[in-house]
């Protein structure tokens, strides 16, 4: 036959030749496509050639009349031969195959495109969150206390503030030494009681940490009510509040105050502060506490299942109580109960050693 252009290097496989497939050399006439090689030799006319694309990429010729034999060839420049567009049968298949290049190189750019934007996004939210935390560094502890405060004295005008000393005494024994064993952050802790039938606490700025009579009620060991108090003075150290207000304030103004003067931020924490009375915090902000709270009643020797059984107590009381309004928004801020009691469980197993906590008994006697 007249050969046309180069030889392509290629290989044939068949059943014939077993698992090693016999190299050689495709070349093209006007009238068909020869492979030739020391092993075996195959002709297809270009009327019968079909053209497909093999796993590796590779171009994959074939004759459905020899449908044991495939010819391979990973040089696609073979795609240019003057036979193979002349004729129609040939030259249609190059154009869909083509077009499947196309689509792919399409999708593979496109794919490109919204990788970088997701992680254009990741690095802004990033970004956004490394100055929110700068910025909730800046707040002055004094003018935090000063703020929590003045938030205690508005709740008295629209809550009952309980003194009795029975149940003042039941909370300090659990709390006093948790808040002794707390990292020192300029902050004075204290504890309030309010009349509610509801099972909750909730921890505002400052320190100020409320707990509900039905909660006083509903626990029975000092270890279950530190852990809940543990979780809520959690809330405060990473400035869950103040975190939440200021992320939902914007990117843009995030990084116009991030670059401003103090008075900026606490003008902005100052505008919103009802929110660090009415808001629930987000699942992740929970998760977050419970490991922070976990922590300080590692750290004060208090046998953190205290915790775990306590949700489980307000878990059950929930599930008995249904849902419920409250005054406080606050206080229905614990989602995803579950999964909380999950994370928890997994620390317990990790935690090393499991013996030697406060015996609160002993030393009440």
């Amino acid at each position: 036959m007249t050969e046309e252009g180069p030889a392509f290097a290629a290989y044939a496989c068949h059943a014939s030749l077993g698992e090693q497939p016999a190299s050689g050399a495709i070349a093209i006439d006007a009238w068909r496509l020869r492979f030739e090689s020391e092993a075996a030799s195959i002709e297809i006319p270009l009327m019968k050639l079909d053209l497909n694309l093999g796993e590796q990429g590779e171009l994959c010729f074939s004759n459905p009349e020899q449908p044991d034999w495939t010819v391979h060839c990973s040089d696609l420049a073979i795609l240019k031969h003057r036979a193979l567009l002349q004729q129609t049968h040939t030259r249609i298949q190059i154009r869909a195959l083509q077009s499947r290049d196309e689509l792919k190189r399409r999708l593979k750019i496109t794919g490109a495109f919204l990788l970088a934007c997701v992680g254009m996004a990741f690095a802004g939210s990033l970004l956004v969150g490394i100055m929110v935390r700068s910025l909730v560094a800046r707040v002055p502890a004094q003018w935090e206390q000063e703020l929590g405060d003045s938030l205690v004295q508005e709740l008295k005008s629209s809550m009952f503030f309980v003194e009795n000393p029975n149940l003042k005494a039941k909370l300090l024994r659990a709390v006093t030494p948790l808040v002794k064993a707390l990292p020192k952050t300029g902050l004075q802790f204290e504890f309030h009681i309010v009349q509610n039938p509801l099972p909750n606490a909730c921890a505002l700025p400052g320190g100020q940490v409320i707990v509900t009579t039905r909660l006083l009620e509903l626990v029975d060991r000092p270890e279950e009510l530190a852990g809940v108090v543990a979780h809520e003075i959690a809330h405060v150290t990473q400035k869950h509040g103040f975190r939440k207000i200021i992320s939902a304030a914007g990117p843009y103004l995030i990084f116009r105050v991030f670059l401003g003067e103090g008075s900026g931020l606490l003008g902005l924490l100052g505008d919103s502060s009802a929110l660090l009375v009415n808001q629930s915090f987000s699942q992740e902000y929970e998760l977050e506490a419970d490991a922070v709270g976990w922590q300080y009643l590692v750290a004060a020797r208090i046998n953190p299942r205290g915790l775990i059984d306590a949700l489980l107590k307000l878990q059950a009381e929930a599930a008995r109580l249904h849902s419920h309004d409250l005054e406080l928004r606050a206080f229905s801020s614990h989602p995803a109960t579950e999964k909380r009691i999950r994370r928890l469980e997994a620390l317990w197993k990790k935690l090393k050693p499991k013996s030697g906590f406060l015996q609160f008994n002993q030393d009440a006697r």
